[in-house]
């Protein structure tokens, strides 16, 4: 029998992570489920194999199974691995920041397929308000495999609902020819008004 997806989008600040995280723990809690957390190597946001929320309020952290970005797949014996280790299904697989993940449609359509649960969160839009990863084509895996999809919102410093993730570098926006993924960047929401994307073609 297939899994089901449910998927967690929002811009920046909206504690989608947190989300994520609090989800995992009612079912390691009260459903008695083995979940596995699963971390794309781009995510910078906390150390190495670890997914944390920036909410002080949230779950905190949890450790994850970090992969390269570039390539999930791996990620699929180390779950057999571990259903041999724990004697038992892994139930769910949650991923963090999965616009980061290359072959996402792919990779999650096998999970569900295989029987998993799978959670997944991250960005809709990258800083240039263009479809970010493969977030957005989650959408027909969600409404194929009778899951759910919970947009989160967050809100610019005028108070408006936020729809852009800002870039900002040295407390400036981002070029529009600058990298889609960068180390160390700096990000906040914004709404329509006050989105601002210098060098943008049209």
């Amino acid at each position: 029998m297939p899994g089901k997806l449910e998927l967690i989008v929002g811009p920046m600040r909206s504690n989608k992570t947190a989300e994520l995280l609090r989800r995992i723990e009612t079912r390691r809690e009260y459903a008695r489920q083995y979940v596995m957390l699963l971390k794309p190597s781009a995510d910078t946001k906390a150390a190495a194999g670890l997914v944390e929320s920036r909410n002080r309020n949230g779950c905190g952290k949890m450790e994850a199974v970090e992969f390269p970005s570039h390539d999930p797949w791996p990620v699929l014996p180390v779950i057999a691995e571990t259903e041999q280790r724990i004697g038992k299904r892994v139930e769910c697989v949650a991923i963090d920041e999965g616009q980061f993940v290359h072959d996402l449609f792919l990779f999650t359509k096998r999970l569900l397929d295989s029987g998993h649960d799978v959670m997944v969160s991250g960005l809709e839009l990258d800083f240039r308000g263009m479809p970010f990863g493969e977030m957005l084509d989650l959408s027909w895996l969600v409404r194929t495999y009778a899951g759910n999809l919970t947009e989160l919102v967050a809100y610019c410093s005028c108070g408006a609902k936020a729809l852009y993730p800002q870039r900002l570098i040295d407390s400036k926006p981002a070029h529009y020819s600058s990298s889609v993924i960068m180390a160390g960047d700096n990000y906040e929401p914004r709404c329509e008004r006050h989105f601002v994307l210098p060098g943008r073609p049209h």
